[in-house]
């Protein structure tokens, strides 16, 4: 049984390594990192057990280095859809295409979430309906977005992942394999179909 390869397949777990080991990296050097005064918290003035945070200040040497993890699992996060959909048929471009539009409008939105939040240590008083702006953007757009992702994988699922001609296959291997025959022969695998 030979399998063929599509062109993503040549390259894609590639770039899932390489973002692992730039998380390792981040997160290497985040250890390491000296650590600013009061990051922790500082005790509180009536209960002991409580701790308080201080200002945003203390995160401002490090912003850049949180912000790096966040780009790097976001586009972990989208390669590992990608590689999902790599061997799936349906038409590639159309694949590529949704899932680019949509790391790309997550990467802004993080973005501007970072640079709202670096605005945001500058000056503290400023709000956004009644929310310091980086909540705001956390709030509204960052945490409801993956729906995006959610929504062209339900509405694409029949075409992109699982098709009927799956289903059909599949239901005749266990039929094989349940009255213990050797299973139909065909295609093995999605990237086997094209």
């Amino acid at each position: 049984m030979t399998t063929t390869r599509t062109p993503d397949s040549d390259w894609l777990h590639w770039v899932l390594f390489g973002l692992l080991l730039a998380l390792c990296l981040v997160v290497g050097i985040a250890l390491f990192w000296e650590e600013p005064p009061d990051s922790q918290g500082y005790g509180h003035g009536e209960l002991r057990t409580m701790r308080q945070g201080g200002t945003g200040e203390r995160h401002a040497q490090v912003l850049w280095l949180g912000a790096a993890f966040g780009v790097l699992q976001l586009l972990l996060f989208v390669a590992c859809l990608g590689f999902g959909l790599r061997g799936a048929r349906g038409s590639s471009r159309a694949k590529r295409r949704a899932l680019l539009l949509g790391g790309v409008l997550y990467l802004a939105i993080l973005m501007a979430l970072v640079l709202t939040y670096q605005d945001y240590v500058k000056d503290p008083t400023r709000l956004l309906v009644s929310l310091p702006p980086p909540t705001a953007v956390m709030l509204w757009v960052l945490w409801p977005f993956p729906l995006y992702f959610v929504l062209v994988y339900s509405l694409k699922f029949d075409d992109w992942v699982f098709r009927k001609e799956d289903s059909r296959r599949f239901r005749e291997l266990v039929d094989a394999w349940s009255t213990g025959s050797n299973p139909p022969t065909g295609p093995q695998s999605p990237e086997e179909n094209g």
